[in-house]
């Protein structure tokens, strides 16, 4: 940049509010957007700019601000690990979004999401530019909002866990066989683990990978590295990652007692794939006792094939193989992330 464009901008700069001749050095003046600008080549990169609306923000005068580096803004609740992407940002000369924590001159805090980029001329760094944001509300509101998810998430333990107990005594008193109760119970912790998955996401979609690693969380002490999960990220709604834990849990269990994870040497690969927008999702056993058509369908294969099938509105077929037990979903993509609700319109 040349000197007289510097010195052109600098006085642009020195206007305290409207009048400029410059339409658009005009508008970042008066927007109620607040706005800085600093030089990364004066010393610690001060402010030499700030618009009305940042004096508004932040409670100081214009004479309190310019000359200082932005991080008088910081404070003991400012979290480190934001200052860091920060500095680096800037130390790099890129462009970063970011809510930050800020402290106003009374003291009070604000949530502020800050978008900073660098300006360059003729390929050297002349000025950062640097919008503002207050979304404290926005983050009171997550921050309330994860309050409740978590005790949702407790409230619904407890009721799973009270139902497991009365269910559980219940086939106890009925002389039901161990292997049945066994089954019930696990079903039920099955359930509770994808509401684990689902929390932690707000009950908004889980991961697939997160949902099947889940549901296989009793196998991974026993079994290490003869489970391989792999696949790309997918985004399921909530009753459909419900059910696909349950899907998984009943796999994993046939697997344990009857297929290839019932020696020592038997292997189950889980992948998933996207092609032409659609799902692909396999579950493939190897090195187990070898395998026969059960004479009846149980539970399980009915959660497998027709109730996890009709939820992704696919297909889902279970091959009962001699070398070992094949599962293969097939669903389309674009329904699985968006749970159907009375304000979805078409």
């Amino acid at each position: 940049m040349s000197k007289q464009e510097r010195q052109r901008i600098g006085k642009e700069l020195d206007i305290a509010s409207g009048g400029s001749a410059d339409p658009f050095a005009s508008a970042v003046r008066t927007t109620r957007m607040p706005m800085i600008i600093t030089d990364p080549l004066g010393d610690d990169n001060p402010i030499v700019f700030c618009n009305d609306a940042f004096l508004r923000l932040t409670g100081y005068e214009r004479d309190e601000i310019i000359g200082r580096n932005c991080r008088f803004l910081q404070g003991p609740a400012t979290n480190r690990d934001d200052v860091t992407r920060l500095r680096e940002a800037v130390e790099a000369r890129q462009s970063i979004q970011i809510d930050i924590l800020n402290y106003r001159k009374d003291g009070s805090t604000f949530w502020n999401a800050l978008l900073m980029s660098p300006v360059f001329e003729n390929g050297e760094l002349t000025y950062f530019f640097a919008s503002q944001f207050d979304v404290t509300e926005r983050k009171r509101a997550e921050e309330h909002r994860f309050l409740l998810n978590r005790e949702l998430d407790h409230r619904v333990k407890n009721t799973l866990a009270t139902v497991q107990s009365v269910v559980l005594q219940t086939l106890r008193d009925a002389q039901v066989p161990a292997s049945i109760t066994s089954a019930v119970s696990g079903r039920i912790q099955a359930l509770a683990r994808s509401h684990d998955v689902l929390t932690a996401e707000a009950w908004a979609s889980a991961l697939l990978g997160d949902v099947v690693m889940g549901a296989l969380e009793p196998l991974h002490s026993s079994v290490g590295d003869r489970l391989t999960v792999e696949g790309p990220d997918v985004r399921l709604k909530p009753r459909v990652a419900t059910m696909l834990s349950l899907a998984v849990h009943e796999l994993a269990e046939n697997a344990s007692r009857h297929g290839s994870l019932s020696n020592q040497t038997g292997t189950v690969g889980i992948r998933w794939r996207i092609e032409d927008d659609q799902l692909h999702f396999d579950w493939h056993e190897q090195g187990g006792p070898a395998v026969s058509q059960p004479s009846r369908t149980g539970y399980g294969i009915r959660i497998i094939e027709r109730v996890l099938a009709a939820e992704f509105g696919g297909t889902a077929t279970v091959d009962f193989a001699p070398d070992g037990l094949s599962f293969r979903l097939n669903a389309p993509l674009h329904p699985l992330a968006r749970e159907a609700t009375s304000w979805t319109f078409a």
